[in-house]
């Protein structure tokens, strides 16, 4: 059984966009929300992009994804759920499993990825409120 860890000031928060895309508002909400909280969040530039429908292109959000994966960060937190996120999971299932487990965090649609990381690599996840509606303060932290 694998457990996680409480965090600790300056713990990495790897950000991922895999459904639907915030606005640039609701991002700097979330950034601002995790420094609150004197974490570091990793937000690789380009992670949300113009796209008809998703946060960015399949492709990228792919990238983006084994990016956060395969990071040193101690958690992987999901800015916004939507559909979009099962459509990474054909190439994550490709991906040998990261030396690092992280904690996935997320809700939504978010609940593919957390089946794949806990049944395929024995990941911990978090059914957890999305970063951008904490850094809307539509959720309030206890």
């Amino acid at each position: 059984m694998s457990s996680w860890k409480f965090l600790s000031p300056g713990d990495k928060v790897f950000l991922i966009s895999p459904g639907y895309a915030s606005s640039e508002a609701e991002v700097q909400g979330a950034v601002a929300f995790l420094k609150k909280w004197k974490l570091v969040p990793v937000l690789p530039e380009g992670t949300i992009a113009p796209h008809y429908f998703h946060a960015n292109t399949d492709q990228n959000r792919i990238r983006f994804a084994k990016e956060a994966f395969t990071s040193d960060a101690k958690v992987i937190w999901c800015l916004r759920g939507g559909y979009g996120s099962n459509k990474i999971l054909p190439s994550l299932a490709k991906m040998k499993a990261p030396k690092q487990k992280k904690l996935l965090i997320g809700i939504s649609d978010i609940t593919s990825l957390h089946t794949f990381v806990t049944q395929e690599w024995g990941w911990v996840s978090l059914h957890a409120p999305l970063l951008d509606r904490l850094g809307r303060k539509l959720v309030a932290p206890r």
